[in-house]
């Protein structure tokens, strides 16, 4: 009986000692975060009703969304540009093909590469953004969008809320860029949150104060005269 109970007290001793080191390990721990892709984007390819100037510019604001969401590891759009140019690559229409955002991918050795193509065909925007896998130079994830808006708020609505969505699709995490507009949908938004808000908190400032009774009381009399 005694060496069934030196056992069992050395079987617990020995649980106690290794349990802290079961739960430390991935299998029986939380899993563990994946790590941040790698990306770049290269200029968005220009067609009718747009100039190059501006889907390059566009293109920037899609990149910038993406490094505000803290989701992926951005190589910077001029270190880009700088690195293709020491390799010889030259960037034209021809870049909207797999193969040349693949090489382009490998050269800046990342994982991943965004490109697209803006064209505006009577008054709707068309916006196209890929992501192309660059050890398989497969198509991963394809964004198209039309809009019949204002070039300006194709930068500061569209465009955003594309990267937003992209960041999304990808991560399955909502994207914490800001979203900044000075017109468009978003900023009716706001405007109209704070009209709310600011109407309601007036209303109970302004709110009329119910009036105070007068409760009548017996006054002296007059004094007496001597």
């Amino acid at each position: 009986m005694r060496s069934q109970y030196v056992s069992f007290k050395l079987a617990r001793q020995f649980l106690i000692a290794v349990m802290p080191f079961l739960y430390c390990t991935p299998v029986f721990g939380q899993p563990k975060q994946s790590q941040k892709l790698n990306i770049a984007v290269l200029d968005f390819d220009s067609r009718g009703g747009i100039t190059k100037e501006e889907a390059t510019t566009l293109s920037d604001v899609f990149n910038s969304q993406l490094v505000e969401s803290g989701e992926f590891i951005v190589v910077d759009r001029n270190r880009t540009k700088a690195i293709l140019a020491e390799q010889g690559f030259q960037q034209t229409e021809a870049c909207s093909q797999v193969e040349c955002v693949v090489e382009a991918g490998k050269i800046l050795k990342v994982q991943k590469m965004f490109f697209g193509t803006i064209g505006k065909v009577g008054r709707v925007y068309n916006v196209t953004i890929q992501m192309i896998d660059v050890e398989t130079a497969s198509t991963q994830l394809t964004e198209s969008q039309n809009h019949q808006v204002d070039l300006e708020e194709l930068l500061t609505d569209v465009i955003p809320e594309m990267a937003a969505t992209v960041t999304q699709k990808i991560t399955g995490r909502p994207s914490k860029a800001r979203i900044v507009s000075s017109g468009g949908s978003t900023w009716y938004w706001y405007v109209g949150g704070a009209v709310l808000v600011g109407g309601g908190a007036a209303a109970f400032l302004l709110k009329p104060k119910p009036a105070t009774t007068v409760v009548d009381q017996d006054l002296p009399g007059p004094p007496k005269l001597p």
